[in-house]
Parts: C-alpha cells; structure tokens; sequence
C-alpha cells in the first residue's frame, strides 16, 4: 500500500510538473521515507560548486521554487542537504544541475540508516519550534524585502529579528549569507560565529564561515574549522573541496589531492561537480610541475565544462610545458575568446609560447594585449622590456 501511495504522488507531481513545465521555474518537491508529502515545511541547505551554503525552507507541502529573486541561478550546479529530524528522516544529500531540470524529487532516507544524535546535540527543527512569533514575523518581512531586491531593508529585519531573539539560529544564519552577497565580510563572518556558538553541530555555518576565512586570506582558520567539520561529516564533498581550497593556498598539495580524491568518490555526483574538482586536480598538478598529470585531469574537466575558459587556461599551460604547442595555442586562445579580458594572462602565454616558436610579430601582439588586459600586472615592466626588444630585433635596418 505504501509503494502503491507513493506511486500515486509521484505520478500527480510528475503530471502537474510536465503541465506547468513552460511557465514555471526548477522546483524541487520532498517527499517522506513512505513516499508521501512532508506534513510540514521542511529545511534544506543548498550548497553551490563554489562552496557556499544557504538555507531555505520549502511549503508546507516540502516543495521549493528555485528563483533568482531567492539568489539561485538556472544554469549553476547544487548540492541539496536535508538535515535528519532525529525521529522521521534521515540526513538526505542530493547533487543536481538546474539547467534543464524543472523538477527534482527528493526522497528522504529513513530513520532506520541514521545513526542517533550526540547527548546534548540542538536539532535545527527544536531551534525553529523555540522562536517567538514577533521575531518570526520580523524575519518573514526581512525576507520579503530580500526577494524583492530591497537587501539593506533585509539585513536591518534579519536584525530586528536577532535583537528580539538573539538565539534566532536560522536568521543568523541567513543574514551572514546575505552579508556576504553583499561584500560584507567582516559582518558576515561574525553572524555565522553567532550561529556556531547556538549550534555548533550543524556544518553549514561553518563552511559558510570557512569560505568567508579563505577569500579573507586566513587560511590556517580555514583549514581548522573545515578538518572540524570534515571529520564529522565526511562524506560531503563540498567540505572536502572547500578544504583542498584552502590547503592549496598554504601549499600543502599533497593533502589537498587526498580529499579531491575523496570527493570524487561521491556516486551520485554530477558532471558538473565533478569537472571541478578535475579542475581543481589539474591546477594542483600544474604547481606541482606534473603537467603530464595535469593535462589529464584537465582534458576530464573539459568533458564536463567544455565551455569553462579557466581549464582551457590551465590545460594551455600544461600543453606549452610538455611541448605540446600547436594545442596549448588552440587552448589558450580557447580561453581567451571564452573569457575575454579577465583571462588577460593567456596572451601572457601565448606571447610566451609565439616567442619559443621566433613568431615574434605575434609574440608582441599578444604581450601587448596582456599589457592592455591587465594595465596593473605585477611583471608589467619586464614584459614591456620584452616588447621593446622585440622592437628593435625585428626593426629594420
């Protein structure tokens, strides 16, 4: 009877879905273990491909539109972590690219595969039940100035709401998250602290606060508070490649490849996903000077993100030191069409490898180029002497 229910839901949904499919955004629908619809709004955490992790709560009905007006863009890769109640489900992950996809049912694990909570551990629906309604009201009104693009209104709601209740673990949260959309890091990372200190078991503050320490350049804090929460939640990959992230900055590759290899063999990962941690492997590889190594994972990272213009950078590189030329130039120029002037340094390379090939003409014009694309460069004087040189190498006489 149960299967027979849950057949019967799905097909619905499924039919509703096709029906609306044209006018209607991606939206992921929650199910229970026995296949029926969640009796309660559900909490989710969505994790991007670049690490950073934002809580959303469904209908009633466990169903959640995917729109901009929420942050979320159509064509980005996700990983969608519904944390266990402790009596109901289990901690459910899911990874999914919105390009294409209208509909993404999720089914929660049952209880029977969870392991029990710590003694002393808050459950994030037990935080939520413990809120008074006027701090609920004022985080509502934040988020409705959030989604209709009214950010400063929103911060000051989140924070109407935190000062009536200072424990409002979700509203901390989310304000960090709009912080940090918003370039302000500093703040950011002190509401995520706060949202630590209520719920220090709970991971998505933590990366969230992990990521913030890395683009700050801490990276030591970094890897601290991700080795944390790696080992007690070792299978999610998004942790692993926050950590390689932040180990690659501090020059500890060799425990940066272990957890991009761990993170790899995640089963239900996406391409998408997945052709990034290649990248990330082939970035690794090519400071480690194995350009044989790194070419191979960066030409797998390409079967995924054909149209990325940073591995098709990278993979140039690599080509040009393992002499490969005429490739590394269809990459490198690849990226550069790709990117334009943000990939300025593969005229960099290019120039490099015209000069190794005595094509000074186009040597020059590329070099130029990187001159023009990246007017505050640090090596700008040397290239320019270049420049010079070739000038009056190929000047006439």
């Amino acid at each position: 009877m149960r299967l027979q229910h849950a057949l019967s839901v799905v097909c619905s949904v499924l039919f509703l879905t096709i029906a609306l499919q044209a006018q209607a955004p991606p939206s992921i629908q929650i199910f229970m273990p026995d296949g029926s619809l969640p009796p309660r709004e559900i909490r989710l955490s969505l994790t991007s491909d670049g690490g950073l992790v934002e809580t959303f709560f469904t209908d009633s009905k466990g169903r959640f539109m995917i729109t901009r007006k929420e942050g979320l863009k159509p064509d980005a890769a996700y990983t969608v972590t519904i944390t266990g109640d402790g009596r109901t489900f289990a901690t459910t992950t899911q990874s999914f690219k919105l390009y294409g996809v209208y509909y993404i049912p999720i089914f929660l694990r049952p209880i029977e595969d969870a392991k029990p909570n710590p003694v002393g551990v808050v459950d994030v629906a037990e935080l939520e039940s413990q809120v008074p309604q006027e701090a609920r009201i004022a985080f509502a009104s934040g988020n409705a100035a959030m989604n209709e693009g009214r950010a400063a209104e929103a911060v000051e709601r989140f924070q109407h709401a935190i000062n009536i209740y200072p424990k409002y673990y979700r509203a901390l949260n989310d304000l960090g998250v709009l912080l940090i959309r918003l370039n302000k890091i500093d703040e950011a990372a002190k509401a995520f602290e706060q949202a630590i200190a209520i719920a220090p078991h709970i991971y998505y503050p933590h990366l969230n606060l992990a990521v913030i320490k890395t683009r700050q350049g801490k990276y030591k804090e970094a890897v601290e508070i991700l080795e944390k929460i790696q080992k007690e939640h070792p299978r999610l990959s998004a942790i692993r490649t926050a950590l390689a992230d932040a180990l690659m900055a501090l020059n500890r590759l060799d425990e940066a490849e272990i957890h991009l290899r761990a993170a790899l063999e995640e089963k239900s990962m996406l391409p998408h996903i997945k052709g990034n941690i290649y990248y990330q492997l082939g970035l690794l590889h090519n400071r480690q000077r194995k350009y044989e190594e790194a070419a191979q994972e960066l030409e797998s990272a390409l079967k995924a993100l054909p149209n990325a213009p940073r591995i098709h950078l990278q993979l140039g590189a690599a080509l040009v030191e393992l002499n490969r030329l005429d490739e590394a130039e269809s990459k490198l120029r690849t990226a550069y069409k790709l990117g334009g002037a943000q990939l300025g340094g593969a005229q960099l390379l290019l120039g490099n490898l015209y000069f190794m090939q005595k094509k000074y003409d186009l040597a020059k014009q590329a070099f130029e180029q990187y001159l023009t694309d990246v007017p505050k460069a640090p090596n700008r004087a040397e290239v320019a002497a270049v420049i010079e040189k070739i000038k009056a190498a190929t000047a006439p006489k």
